[in-house]
C-alpha cells in the first residue's frame, strides 16, 4: 500500500498533513519529514503492516497523532528543537542520554534538543501517542519575554511530564482541543486565535516543566509604572484586530510578560489578554450597531473579531449589554 500525503491551505496558519502507509520504510520516511528523521528499530509480525499520521503544523508547532498497528520501538539519533510525546492508549517506555521515564496517558515525556530518543512499545500494545515539536527559536523567544532578558544556550527541559494535576491537564486539554480543532479546520484557521493559542502552549511548557530558569520565573516580577500600562493599553486598542500576544504587548512597552501581567492587575484590574477580549467585544458590539441584517451575520462579526465559540460569545454580549447580538443586528 503507497503512502497518502497530503496538506492543503499553505497560506494558512494550520496546514494538516495526511499520511497512511503500508510500508515501513516508507512509513519512517514519511513521519521523519514531519518530525524528525528516525528509524523504527522493531517491528512485530502483522498480517499487513499499517502506519497512520494526522498532523498539523501552525506557526512554531507541529503537532500530530501517530499510529502503528503493530508492536514497535523508535529511536531518533537528534532531536531539533524540542519535542513532546504525550501517549493516547496504553504506555510507553522512553529513554533519552541515558534517562529512562515510564509515560502513560495523563503524562509527557519531553526531549530538549540535540538529545537523542528511543520510544518502547510494551508487549500486547500498540504505538500510538501524540506527538509535538516546537522550534528551538520559538520556545528561546517566549523564554525570553518572559523573563525580560536574553538567555543563552539550549533550555535543559526534558524527562517526564505529570500532567494530572490542574496546571497540567489544563495544558493538556489545551493542546489536544487544538490540535482536534486544527485537523478538522474549524476556527484554527484564522491567526486571530490559532497565534495567541500556539503562544500559550509553549509558555504553558516552561511553565510546567523543570529547567535552569524555572526559579527565575516562579520570582515574582517588579512593579510596573502606569505609564507603561497606559502605553499598553492605547497599544492594545490600536492593534485589537491583529492576532495579539502578550509578548507582542510586552516587546511594544518594554516589559517583560509577567511584568506586563502583573502591571495590569494591578492597574486594570484583568490580564491583557482579558483586556483584548473587552475591547474585541466593544469592537463587535460596534460592528453589530452599524451593519444591515440582510447583509451582515452575527457569526461573521464574532469571528471578525476573534470569537469563534458562537454560544460562548453570545453569553458575554448578553452579559455586557443586556440584549443578544441578533437584535443589536436587527435593531441597531
Amino acid at each position: 500500500m503507497t503512502a497518502s500525503y497530503s496538506s492543503r491551505g499553505s497560506g494558512r496558519p494550520s496546514v494538516p498533513i495526511l499520511l497512511h502507509s503500508g510500508d515501513v520504510e516508507e512509513a519512517t520516511a514519511g513521519v521523519g519529514q514531519v518530525f524528525h528523521p528516525h528509524e523504527l528499530t522493531r517491528v512485530a509480525p502483522v498480517s499487513r503492516f499499517e502506519a497512520d499520521l494526522k498532523a498539523v503544523a501552525t506557526g512554531p508547532l507541529v503537532a500530530g497523532q501517530i499510529r502503528y498497528n503493530s508492536n514497535s520501538d523508535l529511536f531518533c539519533p537528534s532531536i531539533e528543537g524540542y519535542h513532546v510525546n504525550i501517549p493516547l492508549s496504553g504506555r510507553l517506555l522512553s529513554e533519552s542520554n541515558g534517562e529512562h521515564t515510564v509515560v502513560e496517558e495523563n503524562s509527557a515525556v519531553v526531549y530538549q534538543t540535540g538529545s537523542d530518543a528511543r520510544i518502547l512499545t510494551p508487549p500486547n500494545s500498540r504505538l500510538n501517542m501524540f506527538a509535538m515539536k516546537l522550534d528551538r527559536v520559538a520556545v528561546h523567544t517566549a523564554l525570553q519575554d518572559l523573563l525580560g532578558r536574553q538567555v543563552c544556550g539550549p533550555v535543559r527541559i526534558h524527562g517526564g511530564l505529570d500532567l494530572t494535576g490542574v496546571d497540567g491537564s489544563a495544558w493538556r486539554t489545551l493542546v489536544l482541543n487544538t490540535y482536534q480543532s486544527q485537523i478538522i479546520g474549524s476556527m484554527m484557521v484564522n491567526p486571530m486565535l490559532a497565534e495567541p493559542l500556539a503562544y500559550s502552549i509553549v509558555v504553558g511548557l516552561l511553565s510546567l516543566t523543570e529547567h535552569q530558569y524555572a526559579d527565575d520565573l516562579a520570582t515574582p516580577a517588579a512593579l510596573t509604572a502606569p505609564a507603561t500600562i497606559r502605553h499598553a493599553v492605547e497599544f492594545i486598542n490600536a492593534h485589537a484586530a491583529l492576532p495579539l500576544t502578550p509578548a507582542d504587548i510586552a516587546r511594544e512597552v518594554g516589559l517583560s510578560v509577567r511584568a506586563l501581567q502583573r502591571g495590569f492587575r494591578e492597574f486594570m484590574d484583568a490580564t491583557p489578554m482579558e483586556y483584548l477580549r473587552g475591547v474585541r467585544m466593544k469592537r463587535a458590539h460596534e460592528d453589530l450597531v452599524c451593519g444591515r441584517h440582510d447583509a451582515e451575520t452575527v457569526a461573521g462579526v464574532a469571528a471578525r473579531w476573534g470569537f469563534y465559540h458562537y454560544g460562548r460569545f453570545s453569553r458575554d454580549y448578553r452579559q455586557m449589554y443586556g440584549v443578544s447580538p441578533s437584535r443589536t443586528l436587527r435593531y441597531g
